[in-house]
């Protein structure tokens, strides 16, 4: 399984229409075959802050996610409200 953590830091003044965004992007992935989950969770400390919590069944899947059509449209719009470009961290879960 693979899984992303993608950090955003939202402009002041930017963070209702950046929710606004990201839930429209929440909703289209999480109807992707190859979606396991997906969310957007806010930062208790850094009211700024937002993560996107994603998790794939494969790489495969990661990338029909990055080929989709509401990917190419959503991510330039949520990017012009970011301070600075998306932390992302790149894992695979660990099986025991």
């Amino acid at each position: 399984m693979m899984v992303l953590i993608a950090k955003n830091t939202v402009q002041e003044g930017k963070r209702e229409e950046f929710i606004r965004i990201a839930g429209k992007m929440v909703e289209e992935t999480r109807k992707e075959a190859g979606c396991i989950s997906y969310d957007l969770v806010k930062d208790e400390i850094e009211d700024a802050v937002f993560y996107f919590i994603e998790k794939y069944k494969d790489e495969a899947a990661l990338e029909a996610h990055r080929a989709s059509a509401y990917f190419q449209t959503y991510v330039p719009m949520l990017g012009a409200l970011r301070t600075k470009p998306s932390e992302l961290s790149k894992c695979v879960t660990i099986d025991f």
